[in-house]
């Protein structure tokens, strides 16, 4: 008989005896339970034997499972190994990429992504648009190869390299308080806020910013979603900060007025798992997000003024 292993299944399968289960195995790795039990099948039917016994009750490991959950790790680090010594090797991109970005560089990215094709054809990319959070979550998961996302300090899981630094800003409603001038933390402390939901990386960093100044923030909402979040500043309803980045995607925008927070900055970092090193295609990509660092064609500065 011959058996064929494939990586991402056994990768599947380790998840599966970690959790404790298919839901919320699948749940971690952010994929239909039904595709994570194709690939288990799949495992199952290539090594000719039952992994789990299924019941009602849930699953549980067969003898055949035990075996092969006490070896897996070995396995896939052999695996990866291996892998990483071929791609070391290969310095042409090709193959397939997938790539986690935040929505508010979702304008850097269109040029970024059509220059990286043009460049690359041969390159298959999945482009997955998230918060930071989640972003990090689906590097750590292999859900994306590389992504762009808010860092406030260095993590030894990720490999990331700084890009950009954005001025933050103060977002209101037109013809509220902000005048384009910049204020302060203290200030910025006493308006009605509406904050994106913690743990995301702009709020700490609100939060992290108020703890410092022994500061109560007078937040009225938690909004977990950013569009929500700026269309109801726009109501009036309160205030809430963002980066350059995101602000200057309204600044056509008559409804919203800005003003710079005083020694308020966020920085970008293109990271990815240090356990999953870049392919050919990631390192190439990764080199193009850095070399726009210093393109003003793509990074724009905003001026510290309302958007008007």
């Amino acid at each position: 008989m011959r058996v064929g292993l494939n990586m991402r299944h056994l990768e599947i399968f380790q998840q599966v005896t970690q959790h404790g289960g298919f839901n919320r195995a699948a749940a971690h790795l952010h994929i239909a339970q039904s595709a994570l039990s194709r690939h288990v099948q799949q495992l199952e039917a290539d090594l000719g034997v039952a992994l789990f016994e299924r019941s009602g009750r849930g699953v549980q490991l067969t003898p055949a499972g035990e075996i092969l959950a006490q070896r897996v790790d070995s396995l896939l680090r052999q695996f990866r190994q291996t892998r990483d010594e071929l791609v070391s090797k290969a310095d042409i991109p090709q193959g397939e990429l997938a790539i986690g970005l935040p929505p508010s560089m979702q304008g850097i990215a269109t040029r970024l992504l059509a220059e990286y094709r043009k460049a690359h054809p041969d390159v298959a990319m999945t482009v997955k648009v998230s918060t930071s959070i989640e972003l990090r979550e689906w590097l750590l998961s292999g859900a994306v190869d590389v992504a762009i996302f808010g860092i406030l300090e260095p993590e030894t899981v990720l490999e990331s390299y700084p890009f950009q630094r954005d001025q933050v800003y103060a977002l209101g409603a037109a013809g509220s308080e902000l005048t384009g001038q910049a204020i302060d933390m203290r200030a910025f402390a006493k308006l009605p806020l509406i904050l994106t939901s913690r743990p995301n990386s702009m709020r700490l960093l609100v939060d992290h910013a108020a703890q410092r100044l022994n500061l109560s923030l007078d937040i009225v909402m938690d909004v977990n979603s950013i569009p929500l979040l700026i269309d109801l500043v726009g109501t009036g309803l309160g205030y809430t900060a963002l980066p350059s980045s995101a602000v200057l995607q309204l600044q056509d925008d008559e409804r919203f007025t800005c003003s710079p927070l005083k020694q308020m900055s966020y920085s970008w970092t293109i990271s990815n798992s240090r356990e999953r090193p870049l392919s050919a295609a990631g390192r190439r990509f990764r080199s193009m997000v850095l070399d726009l660092a210093g393109d003003r064609d793509i990074v724009h500065a905003l001026p510290d003024r309302a958007i008007v």
